[in-house]
């Protein structure tokens, strides 16, 4: 699924969760934190594509991988003060990126697996709990990492969901062909189903 599709069924997950949430009064109350809700869940909807140099978030993630490491070199380099002064800092900045990157080797591999999803909720409870942030961050963060792996279960090639205790590729009776007029069909009906959606409840 393209880039912006995973976006639009992120967003309608992202309404789905929010909307089951209520029920258990773990939902944004100022309309700032629904924004940033919605923000977490279309971030988490493009996050398992960083696997890929060539996706949205992929390419802007090895930017910044590059940048990060040509600036550690140069401090090491240059400014090995600096590198003793924030060693502990470094030590749990690697210790969370090491899973990452053994995860990011190939497309849809293990960041399109439900491995992928219980690894991101260990990740984000624990910068929850660090940051002391609302809990309604992480589910937005998971219902649209969730919506990625979904858009891509119905797609021709499917997904690795039992990844890495099985490499097959499963996907749904129903497919499509990534970038297809089926898929542009599908996201524009989701569109304005959100936006009826959103309208009766504003209304």
């Amino acid at each position: 699924m393209m880039a912006t599709g995973h976006q639009v069924v992120g967003f309608t997950f992202g309404l789905m969760a929010i909307t089951v949430l209520q029920g258990f009064g773990m939902v944004p109350t100022m309309p700032l934190h629904t924004v940033l809700y919605f923000v977490f869940v279309l971030f988490g909807s493009l996050l398992p594509d960083i696997d890929s140099p060539r996706s949205r978030l992929g390419n802007k993630f090895w930017r910044l991988l590059m940048l990060l490491f040509f600036t550690a070199l140069a401090a090491y380099l240059f400014f090995p003060e600096w590198l003793n002064r924030y060693r502990d800092e470094l030590k749990v900045f690697v210790m969370f990126m090491l899973p990452v990157l053994v995860m990011i080797k190939s497309h849809r591999k293990a960041t399109h697996s439900l491995f992928f999803i219980g690894c991101l909720w260990v990740y984000s409870y624990v910068i929850v709990q660090w940051l002391d942030l609302p809990w309604f961050y992480l589910h937005g963060l998971l219902a649209g990492a969730f919506s990625h792996l979904v858009g891509d279960f119905v797609t021709k090639k499917g997904i690795p969901v039992f990844y890495p205790f099985s490499s097959k590729y499963v996907r749904f009776f129903f497919t499509f062909k990534t970038g297809s007029l089926i898929e542009k069909g599908i996201v524009t009906g989701l569109v304005v189903l959100n936006s009826w959606y959103l309208i009766m409840k504003i209304f």
